[in-house]
């Protein structure tokens, strides 16, 4: 009988058996730090820091924490590869660049064990959704410097899949590929799944019908979590839709299951997890909710010791289905740090905008723009509609949009439709959220 697990040993490990391991790749990884990366010596001695002060899990506390700006910081001075980089240029095979979305992009590079191990994991992800040797995979990606896409690519190519490269097509051709071949599972960005099913229906095209896909993974940007998202992707190719987490800085991080239970298992081998309290950084427990901090236990060429993803989680305290013995979060990741908003005294996440905005399957695209008038902080939704909406009913359709943000959000939001076609759509991660205030704490 077929393992629903790739790794069982790793994903149905005793809790024990799973510290023991932690316990001594966290020891490996910090005493390569110390060894060999000039960035984490001088940051363990400001914290008074020795490699032989790390005997137990615990006592990653006593850690120091990295975070982007960290990084950022000492690639500009140490151009280009910064003086994090704990092995020589010459042992290290690729590189990766962050989107960029928040600054400045970070260079990452990976050793051939590192990105093998990156891969893997990777493999697991997908091998948990259901994916295959039997599958024939489209990565819908224009690859480029994105780690996630090249990734996925090569985890696939481990389980044995299929694969039909896309990446240098146009969305028409990837659509007369979806229709003309067996392809049974496709990766992308949530954004383009749903511009893709789009520009099919423009052509006469029901995806659903004409493609056999069954399964969709979906990364680079939030939304296959968010239930209009997830729901119209799935009504748009008769698949099952699922959520991919990772980041250039860790890899790839959690997942949900087969089961779709609104659990996140989080590869805890690869990537240690610290759920920790927004003001004290002390942890949370099962039910709380915090900031969630990343160890990878494995990348040796550029090592990311408790890093600060500003990701908001919260700790799960309810068993899978699946039977995964791994650290897990309920639901996904809620809403960033980084993208908190604060109008008029109200805490405002973008990815509860997103979800209330997504309830109307009349809405094709959208976009928020955040600014602020007369001294006072507005929020402005524009909605770019289907093009079946019947035009006298777009004033009905704007009033129920702006009731429903304002029930959601607590706070009023002005609604603004548009015609068809006005906003942008995009192939990698969508900037729909737009912050035009200056001078702005949040």
């Amino acid at each position: 009988m077929e393992s629903r697990y790739y790794d069982p040993e790793i994903e149905a490990a005793s809790r024990d058996e799973l510290r023991g391991l932690q316990e001594r790749k966290l020891k490996t990884i910090v005493r390569h730090a110390w060894d060999r990366s000039p960035f984490y010596k001088r940051k363990f001695e400001e914290a008074n820091i020795t490699p032989d002060k790390i005997r137990s899990l615990e006592d990653i506390s006593k850690l120091p924490f990295l975070t982007k700006e960290d990084l950022r910081k000492d690639q500009e001075a140490n151009a280009p590869w910064g003086s994090m980089l704990a092995l020589p240029i010459e042992e290290t095979q690729r590189v990766h660049m962050t989107s960029g979305t928040t600054g400045t992009p970070i260079k990452i590079l990976d050793t051939p064990a590192d990105w093998s191990k990156f891969c893997h994991i990777y493999a697991r992800m997908l091998y948990a959704y259901g994916i295959r040797k039997t599958d024939m995979v489209m990565p819908v990606f224009s690859f480029g410097p994105w780690i996630g896409f090249w990734a996925g690519w090569y985890a696939c190519q481990e389980i044995g899949c299929l694969l039909f490269a896309s990446g240098g097509m146009k969305t028409e051709q990837r659509i007369n590929a979806l229709a003309s071949y067996p392809i049974t599972v496709i990766g992308s960005t949530p954004s383009y799944a749903i511009h893709m099913a789009d520009v099919a229906r423009k052509n006469d095209i029901d995806l659903s019908k004409k493609a056999r896909i069954r399964l969709s993974w979906h990364t680079g940007e939030p939304g296959a979590v968010i239930p209009g998202v997830k729901d119209k992707i799935e009504g748009s190719y008769g698949c099952k839709a699922f959520d991919f987490l990772g980041s250039t800085e860790i890899g790839p991080w959690g997942y949900n299951c087969e089961f779709q239970s609104g659990v996140t298992h989080v590869n805890e081998d690869w990537a240690y997890p610290e759920v920790l309290d927004f003001e004290t950084d002390e942890p949370v427990g099962p039910g709380g909710t915090g900031e969630l901090v990343l160890t990878n236990l494995e990348r040796r060429a550029t090592p990311f010791i408790r890093y600060r993803t500003r990701d908001i989680v919260t700790v799960c305290d309810r068993t899978c289905p699946c039977g995964r013995t791994l650290f897990a979060l309920e639901g996904s990741v809620l809403g960033r740090l980084d993208d908190m908003k604060k109008i008029r005294g109200i805490i405002v996440y973008p990815s509860k905008i997103e979800e209330i905005v997504r309830e109307f399957e009349d809405v094709d695209e959208f976009q928020v723009i955040f600014k602020r008038e007369d001294d006072l902080d507005e929020i402005v939704v524009k909605i770019d509609p289907v093009p079946q909406l019947d035009s006298g009913s777009s004033n009905a359709f704007r009033d129920k949009i702006a009731k429903s943000l304002q029930l959601g959000l607590n706070i009023r939001a002005d609604v603004e439709m548009l015609e068809h076609g006005t906003l942008p759509r995009w192939d990698h991660k969508a900037k729909r959220f737009v912050d035009e205030r200056k001078d702005i704490p949040f």
